[in-house]
């Protein structure tokens, strides 16, 4: 997701609405592989290649496909709605309200309007291919009469200093003053960055104006870009939902099953009340001490 709280509205409406092979593109795209999931009736922990026999390598994300399946085949009309979604970026955080629907299609009268808080982990995509890059696994599956694209590319990374000293000197060298720079057929000082493409003036470059930066980033954030990056993307790693216990009890028993619970949370809170009324005495009594001679307190 680039834009994680517009995103999730139809990644959400996908999974629960949308046709099997366009909830398992939407896992595809916005899951890892070993994400994992967490409901009041579900739990799948993070996991990635394990061995079925008969079956083959299974993750976590396909996991969750079946759960996502299930939902549908159980109730195949779900209303849904996001009603508000906040992202918390320093922890990768994005809490999302939804309200929904569930309704059993084998049971005429079954109707639950529930609701519930998701909370989805997110991990920058870029972040999570660089903690799980195989590279090298990839280098050793392939044979050995196939020449690796990755070997040219770390071959060039490096001899990148070897390469520099024959195209002129470095930017460290010439801003010590150890060498003298290049000059363009104007004058201006040439710098060469590591494999550079084209050489780079840094003397005399335009530069934007503060007016022209403040405009821009103006722009970056209505349009909602991340820091000024809309290449950057996040990808699910966890998926956690939290209902009130009279919401999922909607699942089992309906409506008559929340009532039930609500007149125990009632009960619950007027046996508070009769507790404070009849122990509160006994407490003062033990707990009341002077501190410096002052008025006594309850401790």
């Amino acid at each position: 997701m680039e834009h994680p709280v517009k995103d999730v509205r139809r990644v959400i409406r996908t999974l629960c609405q949308g046709s099997p092979q366009e909830q398992g593109e939407t896992l595809e795209r916005y899951f890892t592989p070993s994400a994992s999931f967490v409901h009041p009736f579900c739990r799948v922990p993070h996991f990635d290649k394990i061995y079925i026999p008969g079956y083959g390598f299974l993750n976590s994300r396909e996991l969750i496909q079946y759960i996502y399946k299930w939902y549908k085949i159980l109730s195949p009309k779900i209303d849904i709605e996001v009603e508000s979604a906040v992202f918390d970026q320093r922890l990768s955080l994005l809490y999302v309200n939804i309200a929904q629907t569930f309704s059993i299609w084998f049971l005429p009268f079954h109707k639950s309007p529930v609701r519930l808080v998701s909370v989805l982990h997110l991990v920058p995509e870029d972040e999570f291919n660089n903690n799980n890059n195989d590279s090298g696994n990839l280098r050793r599956r392939l044979p050995s009469n196939i020449k690796n694209p990755l070997s040219k590319q770390e071959a060039d990374d490096n001899d990148s200093d070897y390469s520099d000293s024959l195209e002129g000197p470095s930017y460290a060298s010439v801003a010590a003053g150890d060498a003298t720079p290049e000059k363009t057929e104007e004058g201006i000082p040439v710098v060469h960055p590591p494999n550079p493409s084209s050489p780079v003036a840094v003397e005399n470059a335009p530069v934007a104006s503060s007016s022209a930066r403040a405009s821009g980033e103006a722009e970056r954030l209505v349009n909602g870009d991340n820091n000024g990056n809309s290449s950057k993307r996040y990808l699910i790693t966890k998926q956690e939902d939290f209902y009130q216990v009279n919401d999922f009890l909607k699942f089992l028993f309906s409506s008559p099953g929340a009532w039930v619970w609500y007149a125990i949370q009632v009960w619950n809170s007027i046996l508070c009340v009769v507790g404070v009324v009849l122990f509160e005495p006994l407490i003062r009594a033990l707990g009341i001490r002077r501190e410096g001679g002052g008025k006594p307190k309850w401790t």
